[in-house]
């Protein structure tokens, strides 16, 4: 079915990128390539990551690298790749990454390299730099976001910051009450944060204890916040910098991502997990819990189709945050690459499925959808997906072994993964790299209906020639390694 696919030689970052050329070839003179993974922590893909990023780089004048972890906390990992000898590697995996995203050796391998890199470099201006684009540990906190700005405006303006700003921040630790009770609850488990699934809905219910009028109050704080930084730059810039101010005008946009997420999920208020949630705050809160407003409009069933629609609609913000902050790196820096969840980065609507349970085409965007339609043909996304998941002995470990969200190849009747590993076979190839762009004839039409594919370990159906402009794809995985600490990278 699929003849035109190249076999690419390896995943890791070796010298030899004379295979890496059908990946340039793909991408042209994008602005903004995109690789996606199926699922995360395979050390597969985050190899091929640091591989891509190095070809990106040396090769097509990419400057930044951006990924599916908190903004705030990247600021960390940053200070590591440029320089910074406050910082050391293990500060930057273990504090500019959310929700351990940062444990794993092929982490600490693609920040090193950019470290190397850089330290190589003459010009400042080409460095390559690393940017998170999600929320932070905290969730939808807009305290978190206002927290960073309090300092450079205590420089810049100390009094706003005395006054209003000093009000604000009230008003948002007020906001973040319940959030940190919780969070406190989790560390006497001896967890460092609340668990990401269930953020949602510790901060919708933290946000919606204060009143109505505080809740607006507090979106007008931070939306004359925004306006003041914008309005006052040259002012700012001259008392700081260029780039501190940058950082403080995104952190203002930040804070108002946070309660535009707050807002979705009062409008479409069905939560997944809801449930666990309110578990957790019974044996926080005790007989103290009828104190707290709750909305019970954010308890859900799991075998509501119509609810998890109303579900997915109310967290298209934070897909829409994701598209935006993506765009900031790429308008401050240039060429950029971005690493995600394939579901994240598809540049069309799929036909989800959740367990059993068939949602069909949900009606809202994800992130790369909302990238496509910024950037247009100067956004290319090749999707990352795999067959199987090997042992430790490099067999294949039988299905009944997977994790409970990955469906084996073996399970789907009709898929791309079970075409591209036929196609990897008759090549002698454990990896494969197929241009959708140039499909033709019979496989060109198989590829333009919807078929299963991964998304998260499990299959869900779209178009692959409407969603990605390219497949990379690897007959078998096998997890991340996790750090560790005093060991080469790699090992």
């Amino acid at each position: 079915m699929i003849r035109e696919a190249t076999p690419i030689t390896t995943t890791d970052p070796v010298e030899d990128d004379a295979d890496m050329e059908a990946f340039g070839d793909l991408l042209g003179s994008a602005k903004v390539a995109g690789l996606g993974e199926s699922a995360h922590v395979l050390h597969e893909l985050n190899q091929m990551r640091i591989r891509l990023l190095k070809y990106l780089v040396e090769r097509k004048g990419f400057r930044a690298i951006v990924l599916e972890s908190g903004i705030i906390e990247g600021r960390l990992a940053e200070r590591y790749v440029q320089g910074d000898p406050d910082v050391t590697v293990e500060d930057a995996m273990l504090g500019g990454f959310t929700h351990g995203a940062g444990l794993y050796e092929e982490v600490r391998g693609m920040l090193e390299w950019m470290r190397t890199y850089n330290a190589s470099q003459r010009d400042a201006d080409d460095n390559v730099h690393y940017y998170g684009m999600d929320l932070t540990v905290r969730g939808d906190a807009p305290v978190t976001a206002l927290e960073l700005l309090a300092p450079y405006l205590a420089k810049v303006d100390p009094a706003y910051a005395e006054a209003e700003l000093s009000e604000l921040l009230s008003l948002a630790g007020r906001a973040n009450e319940v959030t940190e009770e919780v969070q406190r609850y989790y560390e006497r488990l001896g967890e460092d944060h609340i668990p990401g699934n269930y953020l949602d809905g510790f901060t919708s219910v933290s946000f919606e204890q204060l009143s109505e009028d505080d809740q607006a109050a507090l979106e007008d704080g931070v939306e004359r916040l925004n306006e003041r930084l914008a309005a006052n730059e040259a002012a700012y810039t001259s008392a700081s910098s260029s780039e501190e101010h940058a950082w403080a005008s995104h952190a203002g946009l930040l804070a108002s991502q946070m309660l535009r997420d707050l807002r979705s999920r009062q409008a479409h208020p069905a939560i997944v997990y809801f449930d666990e949630n309110m578990r957790v705050l019974e044996v926080i809160y005790k007989d103290r819990l009828p104190e707290l407003t709750i909305d019970r409009r954010h308890l859900m069933r799991l075998d509501d189709v119509e609810a998890y629609k109303v579900y997915f609609k109310g967290r298209e913000t934070r897909e829409l945050a994701l598209a935006e902050n993506l765009a900031w790196v790429q308008s401050r820096h240039g060429k950029t690459m971005v690493y995600a969840h394939n579901f994240h980065l598809l540049k069309t609507e799929v036909d989800v499925t959740v367990g059993d349970l068939a949602l069909g085409k949900l009606g809202t965007k994800g992130a790369g959808q909302f990238i496509a339609e910024r950037f247009g043909d100067d956004y290319v996304l090749i999707a990352g997906t795999m067959d199987t998941i090997l042992g430790p002995t490099g067999a294949p470990l039988p299905p009944e072994q997977w994790p409970p969200d990955f469906i084996p190849t073996s399970q789907c009747d009709r898929c791309l993964e079970k075409a591209l590993a036929e196609a990897a076979e008759a090549r002698s190839s454990s990896a494969l790299l197929l241009d959708l762009r140039t499909a033709s004839g019979e496989a060109r039409a198989w590829l333009e209906d919807d078929i299963d594919s991964r998304w998260q370990g499990s299959f869900q159906k779209l178009s692959p020639l409407r969603a990605f402009d390219g497949v990379f794809f690897v007959s078998g995985v096998t997890p991340s390694r996790p750090y560790q600490p005093g060991s080469p990278a790699g090992e």
